[in-house]
């Protein structure tokens, strides 16, 4: 069956929600909602976007990426936006938003995940393309401050 995409609009709190449930035995859809100040809804939003990555597993456990990453816990960060830039469609999507302007590559992000999830429709590929856009971008920034 294919994942879902992500509605989890902040890759940071992504980021905080796979260290939770990486740091915490028998993590809940509870523990993420509380962690976050977020509702139970939102909560799996979240640990969708985690297991969408290939970090955990349906039951809220770290897959064997996920145990690597947090392996070293401080590089969790970077290892994740490693996965993103490089994942099957979302680095075309990085890519686009690297390289031109926003205004002038929503349609064309848009055409990206339709051609990956043609059962969408239209209102759900502009939501979930916005929200891969805006991940891409956490991740731009993140790479002006290092340099």
């Amino acid at each position: 069956m294919k994942k879902l995409l992500p509605q989890a609009n902040t890759l940071a709190t992504v980021v905080r929600t796979f260290k939770l449930i990486g740091n915490t035995i028998n993590c809940t859809l509870t523990d993420i909602a509380s962690f976050n100040n977020f509702e139970l809804r939102q909560a799996s939003y979240y640990s969708n976007a985690c297991y969408f990555l290939g970090l955990i597993d349906e039951n809220l456990k770290l897959t064997p990426l996920g145990e690597d990453i947090m392996s070293d816990p401080k590089s969790a960060k970077v290892r994740i936006y490693e996965l993103i830039i490089k994942h099957e469609f979302i680095g075309q999507i990085f890519a686009k938003i690297a390289l031109y302007p926003k205004r002038k590559v929503i349609k064309s992000c848009k055409e990206i995940v339709r051609f990956h999830y043609p059962e969408y429709g239209e209102a759900v590929i502009d939501r979930r393309t916005k929200c891969l856009i805006g991940w891409c971008e956490e991740i731009i920034e993140y790479m002006k401050k290092k340099d």
